[in-house]
């Protein structure tokens, strides 16, 4: 859904004084700095983006804002320019840079010593657990490396500043601004999040997906990923080091599946053409290629085979 009008105001304070909260009005629309809280007042839109909501906020000197969420939320902050201190309900402290981006579930509260610019974005907390993202409650996160950060931060603000028109784009937008966001908190996860057992378990759940629906032409990992509700960067990282991928995996059973069809079929449906289609291959040289992968020799070769023979597969 592209972003619909509507009025917010974030209130600031004066370090010392007393907090003020986020508006209750509606999810869109124009963010206002009240004039008497800065030398200059500072405006900013907010976009909804499906169910991602976009905004950024200039923030002045010597403030305080706090964000509250309810914690079905989760928030995120990216700093574009200056430093700014953020904590949740509970936890301690987080000093966020230029470039750092900091997620939290719930409520967050975000103090700058000196002027700065943020990108806020929250989202149901949902949307990250399904793909395997753990917020606690109440203690903000703060991811300071990865290669997505970058890509991260300049598609939220390009969004941002032109939120989709249409419901299809906005639905597809919302897609890849999720996927950046789990991928970037992914690749700081501490090993007690993401660790070898949680791997282990999303690698067979996705190997049984394949053995499922290998015969099915379209079967590209990233499909698999969508069934999985976990981003692409995910899964294929819970292959990593496994000596597999999801792509040799849906390589692999419709490579078998064409050994099985070629020692049990006969007449013109033995045929590569024939076989490559009944066993998920889109042509008959990507049969034969897969073929002689899996097991080191071409379909050629195989049925000149004595039938009762069975055939290894390659190393």
């Amino acid at each position: 859904m592209a972003a619909q009008p509507g009025t917010d105001t974030l209130q600031y304070r004066r370090s010392g004084g007393t907090p003020h909260r986020l508006g209750s009005g509606a999810p869109t629309g124009r963010i206002t700095v009240p004039a008497r809280y800065s030398a200059t007042t500072a405006t900013g839109r907010r976009a909804v983006i499906g169910a991602v909501a976009v905004a950024c906020v200039p923030v002045p000197p010597r403030t305080t804002l706090q964000l509250a969420a309810t914690e079905e939320i989760a928030q995120v902050v990216m700093v574009l320019s200056g430093s700014v201190a953020l904590h949740g309900s509970r936890g301690p402290l987080v000093p966020v840079d230029r470039g750092v981006v900091a997620a939290s579930r719930g409520a967050l509260t975000l103090d700058a010593s000196g002027p700065a610019a943020v990108v806020l974005v929250s989202l149901p907390l949902d949307v990250l657990s399904r793909r395997g993202i753990r917020l606690p409650a109440g203690t903000a996160r703060a991811c300071a490396d990865g290669a997505l950060l970058g890509p991260l931060r300049e598609f939220t603000y390009a969004l941002h500043r032109s939120p989709p028109a249409s419901r299809q784009a906005s639905r597809a937008a919302e897609r890849g601004l999720v996927e950046l966001l789990v991928g970037a908190l992914l690749e700081s996860e501490p090993p007690s999040m993401d660790n070898a057992a949680l791997r282990g378990l999303l690698r067979s759940r996705a190997t049984t997906i394949v053995r499922r629906r290998f015969t099915d032409p379209t079967l590209r990992p990233r499909l698999v990923a969508v069934e999985l509700n976990v981003s692409l960067r995910h899964l294929q990282r819970a292959f990593e080091g496994s000596g597999t991928t999801v792509a040799l995996e849906i390589r692999r059973a419709r490579s078998e599946h064409a050994a099985m069809l070629l020692d049990t079929l006969t007449g013109p449906e033995r045929t590569d053409r024939r076989i490559a289609a009944r066993a998920g291959f889109t042509s008959a040289s990507q049969l034969r290629a897969a073929f002689d992968d899996r097991f080191g020799m071409p379909t050629s070769a195989y049925r000149l085979l004595i039938p009762a023979r069975v055939v290894q597969p390659s190393p």
